[in-house]
């Protein structure tokens, strides 16, 4: 069920300098005025669909039940990419079919193809600009309570796109960085879990070893540490520092947990 006020909530890579933002704001006023809007970031990465997957990941259950998930990080646009919807039993999700939803949870899940000649928007149409043509629309008639059947077609599942966050199941396992808080601390691609088996450092490519601890506080100041992040991801930190800064890592950096 659709809050009351419905909820919106936008991520992308637009970042705040150009209009392009606004212009999906004007349209999700224009059509769905009594939405709630809020603002995930906008500040991903360009094109970085990793980046925004995991930003989405870290905060979509936070939401109220029934909230509408606005998601535009689509370096693909203009090509045979889907637009699409997709409701996992208790979010929608409005967005581009190339793995930015490759994080959601799996259960009750089901998925549309977004068709925009079956909605009269009334705004221009533009093969570079489906974040206002196309999905500000659709994430709009969901709020104002329209079905996905109502101008989507369903759809076997929505692809992944080679994005992958695999789960720690046997040591050693190789990983890369993934994402940067504004800390420096690197969140990379590898998730553990209570089953996983318990890390003793990451090895770096330099061959430095970072130690596998609870958190920051179990090694000195200015130390590196590795550790379970709160969203379930494998972390790697500088105690009161930033590890991008100091261990020189970059996103796709590799390295081996051991």
């Amino acid at each position: 069920m659709i809050p009351n006020p419905p909820i919106i909530a936008i991520l992308t890579d637009f970042g705040e300098s150009d209009w392009y933002l606004a212009s999906v704001k004007a349209v999700l006023a224009r059509i769905s005025p009594k939405a709630n809007v809020i603002d995930i970031t906008h500040q991903v990465e360009p094109g970085n669909i990793r980046s925004g997957a995991f930003i989405l990941s870290q905060c979509y259950h936070d939401f109220p039940r029934g909230s509408i998930f606005l998601c535009i990080v689509d370096p693909g646009v203009g090509s045979e990419r889907k637009p699409i919807i997709h409701y996992d039993g208790d979010y929608y999700f409005v967005a581009p079919d190339n793995g930015l939803l490759g994080l959601l949870d799996s259960g009750m899940c089901r998925t549309y193809q977004i068709e925009p000649h079956r909605f009269d928007a009334k705004v221009r149409n533009s093969s570079t600009f489906h974040g206002r043509d196309l999905f500000a629309p659709a994430a709009a008639f969901l709020a104002n309570g329209k079905l996905p059947s109502d101008f989507c077609t369903p759809l076997p599942k929505f692809a992944h796109e080679g994005v992958t966050f695999p789960e720690v199941h046997e040591l050693p396992m190789e990983g890369r960085a993934l994402y940067f808080d504004r800390f420096g601390n690197a969140i990379t691609s590898l998730r553990l879990t209570q089953n996983s088996p318990t890390p003793s450092a990451v090895v770096l490519k330099n061959g430095d070893e970072i130690p596998f601890g609870l958190s920051f506080h179990n090694v000195s100041k200015g130390k590196p540490v590795a550790y379970l992040g709160s969203g379930g991801f494998l972390e790697i930190a500088i105690n009161l520092g930033s590890a991008r800064i100091s261990l020189n890592l970059e996103e796709e950096s590799d390295f081996q947990l051991a």
